[in-house]
């Protein structure tokens, strides 16, 4: 596959689709979701997840190959998988906005690759990058608005190195920012809105113009983790103890358990002042072409952490826009026609995974 193709996966003819796998590899697990099409209709046709060993992968970087492909080998063996459409890590990747002077569209990557090290903080040889258009002119002397999407070439070639000696076929990747809002954001959608991934161990911030990511942010410094050994010491309890305290009560305090809110909230406050420093940042700065940004109208919170009890709550009374719970299966199927296998808990730790499978559904493509 050319690099300039590497991260697109092009549209098929339906007749020729293959039911390829939506893959989330983490720091700490590889999840998997497929998606079938019955009777016109969208169901899971079945996922899986195993963990990865730590220090396997670090901030997304793959630290041990060798590790990796065992634990791929293991899933491909187990769900006899073959095709793939993986996510490359969030922590490696650029996402830019540019503003490119009307041309033809053949022209469009060159130009790209000529401008991306003012943007990139890397050397043009030593990036896989791809591109899509948000507006194009409007007139003879108008302007391309594209959103970039840029990774270091070293990271990609250490996951395709990884895929091969697994002897998995990846027909495409993507940043996972990409994946969790074609999960999370409705399909047509003309709002912007900021898609929250609180994870185990990072959090990371994403602006999504329909489905174009426009702006992504990590904080490694929020996560679950985090919260278990805040409550962990602030209540002088086991670690087991405290992850149940966490899933169980979270936020929600009565009488004789307001050390658990106190020991939550320094972080959860945190989570709170990121969001609106995104916030303010995008909608005060101005864009290539000297206009303010747009309004941000909706936070919706996603990833395994999400559920926390007590946290859309809080935001909601902290924060100027309204915060809502991500639900990945909005552009999949309705609770009326369908009820998946997977609850909600379960599916918001796979959202990224939905969001890869759904991209190899020909409909979405």
């Amino acid at each position: 596959m050319s690099r300039a193709n590497f991260l697109r996966l092009f549209p098929t003819p339906r007749y020729l689709a293959m039911p390829a796998v939506g893959l989330d590899i983490s720091d700490q697990s590889v999840k998997f979701t497929q998606l079938t099409l019955r009777g016109g209709k969208i169901a899971i046709d079945r996922y899986g997840e195993r963990a990865v060993p730590l220090g396997v992968i670090e901030s997304g970087a793959v630290s041990n190959q060798e590790a990796l492909a065992k634990v791929l080998v293991e899933l491909k063996e187990e769900y006899k998988l073959t095709e793939v459409v993986a996510s490359m890590p969030e922590e490696e990747a650029y996402i830019v906005r540019l503003a490119l002077p009307a041309k033809k569209a053949s022209e469009l990557r060159e130009s790209i690759e000529l401008q991306l090290e003012e943007y990139v903080p890397l050397p043009a040889g030593e990036t896989v990058f791809d591109y899509e258009v948000i507006d194009p002119p409007l007139r003879e002397h108008g302007s391309y608005e594209v959103v970039v999407s840029a990774l270091p070439q070293k990271t990609v070639k250490s996951y395709t190195e990884v895929f091969a000696r697994a002897g998995l076929r990846p027909v495409a990747f993507e940043v996972e920012a990409q994946a969790i809002a074609r999960s999370v954001v409705a399909v047509g959608e003309d709002r912007l809105v900021m898609v929250i991934d609180f994870g185990k161990t990072r959090t990371s911030f994403f602006i999504v113009s329909g489905w174009s990511v426009v702006f992504t942010a990590t904080a490694k410094s929020i996560g679950g983790e985090d919260i278990t050994t805040a409550i962990q010491k602030g209540l002088n309890i086991s670690r087991e103890q405290a992850e149940q305290l966490k899933v169980e009560r979270g936020l929600l305090t009565v009488s004789d358990q307001r050390e658990l809110f106190f020991a939550i909230i320094p972080i959860i406050s945190v989570l709170r002042d990121e969001i609106t420093k995104h916030q303010s940042y995008w909608e005060t700065h101005r864009e290539n072409h000297g206009r303010l940004g747009r309004r941000i109208e909706e936070v919706i919170i996603c990833g395994g952490q999400a559920t926390l009890p007590g946290l859309i709550d809080y935001l909601n009374m902290n924060l100027d826009i309204p915060a809502t719970l991500g639900n990945p299966w909005k552009n999949l199927f309705s609770f009326e026609k369908y009820i998946p296998p997977i609850n909600l808990n379960q599916a918001l730790r796979y959202t990224t995974a939905i969001g890869l499978s759904l991209r190899t559904l020909t409909r979405f493509t």
